[in-house]
C-alpha cells in the first residue's frame, strides 16, 4: 500500500541529507509523530527473521524537541508501549521500551540508533503456567494473594506448597524453594545448611518431591538482551531487561519503512 509522505518528514529529510543536527532532530520528531498517528491503537504486524510479531501500539512519546535535541540531533529518551504482543513461543500483555540517546545517523542508508534501552514486559500468568506445565506437568505454579510464588501438585494441591523465590539474570531464570507448607505446617526459610538438608529430606519423603530449586536458560532471546529483574503480583508478572545499544537501518525511499523502523524498537528479536 502506498503511503503519503508527511510534509514534515519530507522537509526534515532534506536537512538530514545536508548532515545538520537540527535536521536529524526535526526528522526524528516528525517520524515519531507520524508513527503515533498511524499506528497507536491499531493492530500492527512486524516481520522479523521469518516470523511475525503482532501487537497494538498504545503510546509513542519523546523527551521533546528542546535546545539539546536541536543542537545535538539527539533525543534524551523515546518511549514506545504496546499491548497484546504475540510472536511464536511468546505472549505478552504489555511491553514498554524506553530508549535513551536516540538519534538518526545520516548516510546513504540512515540508521536509527539508541542506547541504552530499558524494557518492561508484562507476562500473562496463565500463559506462563501453561509453559511450565509443558516441562513439569505434575506441578502447578502460581502467585498467591500475598505476592509469593508457590508450587503445588497439580492433582493434589491440598497436600502442601513450596514457596519459591524467582529471579532472572542474563538469559537465566532461577527459582529457589524458600519455605514449605506440609500437612498444614509451614517451615522456612532454612537458616543453615543443616536446616536446608532437613527441609529437603522432608520434601523428598513427601509427595512434593517433584518440587525443587532450579534454573533454566531461556531460549530465543537476542544475544545482547539481558534480563535483570522480575516482579510478581497476583495476576501479573513483570520482567525487566536491557540492551546496551540498538540500531536499525531506515531507508528513506518509503515512508512506511521509516515508520516501521521507528516502531521496530518494540520487536525484541532484533
Amino acid at each position: 500500500m502506498a503511503v503519503e509522505t508527511p510534509a514534515g518528514v519530507s522537509a526534515a529529510s532534506a536537512l538530514l541529507d545536508a548532515g545538520t543536527a537540527p535536521g536529524s532532530a526535526l526528522l526524528l520528531r516528525a517520524l515519531l509523530e507520524a508513527a503515533r498517528l498511524r499506528y497507536v491503537g491499531r493492530p500492527t504486524t512486524l516481520r522479523s527473521r521469518g516470523s511475525e510479531v503482532r501487537l497494538v501500539p498504545t503510546a509513542v512519546a519523546s523527551s521533546g524537541l528542546g535546545a539539546r535535541a536541536l543542537t545535538t540531533g539527539r533525543f534524551a529518551t523515546v518511549t514506545l508501549a504496546a499491548r497484546d504482543v504475540a510472536r511464536p513461543g511468546l505472549a505478552l500483555r504489555g511491553l514498554t521500551v524506553t530508549a535513551a540517546d536516540v538519534r538518526l545517523r545520516p548516510g546513504l542508508a540512515p540508521e536509527l540508533v539508541a542506547g541504552p534501552v530499558e524494557i518492561e514486559a508484562e507476562l500473562d500468568p496463565d500463559w506462563v503456567a501453561g509453559r511450565l506445565r509443558e516441562h513439569v506437568p505434575q506441578v502447578e505454579v502460581g502467585v498467591d494473594a500475598d505476592g509469593v510464588a508457590r508450587a503445588r501438585l497439580r492433582r493434589r494441591p491440598g497436600l502442601g506448597a513450596a514457596d519459591l523465590a524467582v529471579s532472572v539474570d542474563g538469559h537465566t531464570l532461577s527459582w529457589k524453594v524458600t519455605g514449605l507448607t506440609v500437612a498444614g505446617r509451614w517451615m522456612g526459610p532454612p537458616r543453615s545448611a543443616d536446616t536446608r538438608r532437613s527441609v529437603r529430606a522432608v520434601v523428598d519423603r513427601s509427595p512434593l518431591a517433584a518440587i525443587r530449586s532450579g534454573r533454566v536458560e531461556l531460549p530465543g532471546l537476542p544475544g545482547a538482551l539481558r534480563l535483570h529483574g522480575i516482579d510478581l503480583a497476583p495476576g501479573r508478572i513483570l520482567v525487566r531487561a536491557g540492551l546496551d545499544g540498538w540500531r536499525r537501518t531506515v531507508p528513506l525511499a518509503r515512508i512506511d519503512d521509516v515508520l516501521r523502523g521507528a516502531l521496530s524498537l518494540l520487536d525484541l528479536s532484533r
